[in-house]
């Protein structure tokens, strides 16, 4: 296979830059990477490690992977960059695989257009580079992802081919989504290339079921304690509301809000009539026949009522690929024009959604907009001698106590930290932060937590208030969802 340095090289710069003037990396983390840097940081042992881990919902691969990360001394920022790093190896096995596989079907030849189009396609992935950069287990299965298809379909013999039993094992044990990663190679394998030998298939799923053994033991725990829980936590939505949700996060960069998704809805359309436009019934092995498979396994998720777009990034790539595929089949039958119309709608959602990924007032996901930096400033300039700090917010309690200054203030996430609440403590400045969370459809601990509130800051007086983030689809969320949101996303009140 020709190794398109060029080409690879101008990709991979171009993620980088973009997503580093998006905003990523250096910034404050989100709710979910907050939970797996806490069972990271507090672990002082691999053994400690698991434990704590072993209270989610996933395989501990992902933290055996940050574990020595933190252990080296590397910061936030630094473990976003090597999350980067990995999504960056993803996309860019994916735009080799696909140039090699157009060469393949146009006698070696890849039109210069062509290969321009995919440095943009891949350079500019919209939900790459929105959530590429994740302390969380999508950068790290989206290269585990890519190493198995590209060690499978790009295999020059069967030890290769073998070989890409180990990255799928692994996956496997990073995140249970593997599961509508392997259906679909199954089918391709056996339904479509017909492709089956005693000896390689025993060989190569004992070494899959070596690789992924890291996380049956989760898997055994789910099943027996949490299987209720888990299916109806993570397959909660309707699937009409999982369609839509997933529809605008995938192609909008977990970014666009819900009054911007005119914007993703020509992406969306071309990538429909590409799936479809990309079946070779004459040819059932075409590998382009995986990617398609690996789209319809997460359709079908979808409809179950799956509705986190996030969790999706290892088919970015993929979805970079049917398109560059897609066009250049359009750019060789149809001419340059209809193709030149068709990647500039494309590329002006992903400039669209990546332009919304760190500021916008009209966010995808709230809590990623919050203008920490604002609040962190409102507490430090307006604090006075003792200070209770109460937060719904758990980003907001991660860092204050991560601040140096600031060690010997009280910091509760809700009323969870009881100490701050005992009968003798007593305060010169209360600050609580409120705002729209996953708990505030528990009426019953939110009234508990309202009344605690009041307890403590009975008898003072209300110096100041701010409002954090501005939400202006809240409206329209609230009509869609039912869940009452006011624009503002989180308000901080000080109380003396």
């Amino acid at each position: 296979m020709r190794i398109y340095a060029l080409d690879l090289i101008s990709s991979v710069t171009l993620f980088f830059c973009t997503a580093l003037l998006a905003g990523r990396v250096w910034r404050f983390p989100f709710d979910d990477e907050v939970s797996t840097l806490t069972y990271v940081e507090r672990s002082h042992s691999i053994m400690e490690l698991l434990s704590f881990a072993d209270s989610g919902f996933h395989p501990p691969l992902l933290f055996l992977f940050l574990y020595p990360l933190h252990r080296m001394g590397l910061s936030e920022a630094g473990m976003r960059i090597c999350s980067l790093g990995l999504t960056a190896l993803s996309l860019l096995l994916f735009q080799l695989l696909a140039l090699g596989l157009i060469a393949q079907r146009s006698s070696g030849h890849v039109r210069l257009s062509t290969r321009l189009i995919a440095v943009l396609l891949f350079g500019l992935s919209p939900l790459a580079i929105g959530q590429g950069d994740a302390i969380r287990w999508y950068p790290v299965f989206a290269l585990l992802f890519a190493l198995f298809i590209t060690l499978y379909l790009a295999a020059g013999n069967e030890a290769t081919r073998l070989a890409s039993a180990v990255p799928l094992g692994l996956a496997a044990s990073t995140n249970f989504v593997a599961v509508i990663v392997i259906a679909p190679f199954l089918l391709y394998r056996y339904l479509l290339e017909r492709r089956f030998r005693a000896s390689f298939d025993v060989a190569y799923w004992l070494i899959f079921a070596f690789f992924a053994g890291l996380g049956l033991p989760k898997l055994l725990s789910i099943v027996k304690d949490q299987l209720a829980y888990v299916v109806s936590f993570e397959f909660g939505s309707s699937p009409l509301r999982a369609v839509a949700t997933h529809v605008l996060g995938f192609f909008g960069g977990d970014a666009l809000g819900v009054s911007q998704a005119w914007v993703i809805i020509p992406v969306a359309l071309i990538t429909a009539f590409a799936i479809f436009s990309e079946i070779d019934r004459k040819h059932p092995a075409d590998p382009v026949h995986l990617f398609l498979l690996m789209f319809g396994a997460m359709a079908l998720m979808v409809l179950a009522g799956f509705a986190k777009p996030r969790s999706f990034l290892y088919l970015a790539p993929v979805l970079a690929a049917i398109l560059t595929f897609f066009l250049d089949r359009q750019s060789r039958d149809r001419g340059g024009g209809r193709t030149t119309l068709m990647a500039a709608l494309i590329l002006a959602a992903a400039v669209a959604a990546i332009a919304n990924v760190d500021h916008s007032t009209r966010p995808f996901k709230r809590n990623a907009v919050v203008p920490y930096r604002q609040i962190l400033d409102f507490i430090r300039t307006n604090e006075k001698g003792s200070v209770l700090i109460v937060s719904t917010d758990p980003v907001v309690v991660w860092e204050l106590r991560h601040q140096a200054a600031q060690r010997q203030h009280c910091v509760s996430y809700f009323i969870q930290n009881g100490a701050c609440f005992a009968i003798d403590r007593r305060y010169d400045s209360i600050f609580v932060i409120s705002g729209q969370s996953h708990l505030s459809r528990n009426a019953g601990f939110i009234r508990r937590f309202e009344a605690k509130v009041t307890e403590v800051t009975a008898g003072r007086r209300k110096m100041a208030e701010m409002h954090a983030g501005l939400d202006q689809d809240a409206a329209l969320k609230s009509r869609l969802t039912n869940i009452p949101l006011d624009e503002f996303i989180l308000s901080v009140q000080l109380y003396e």
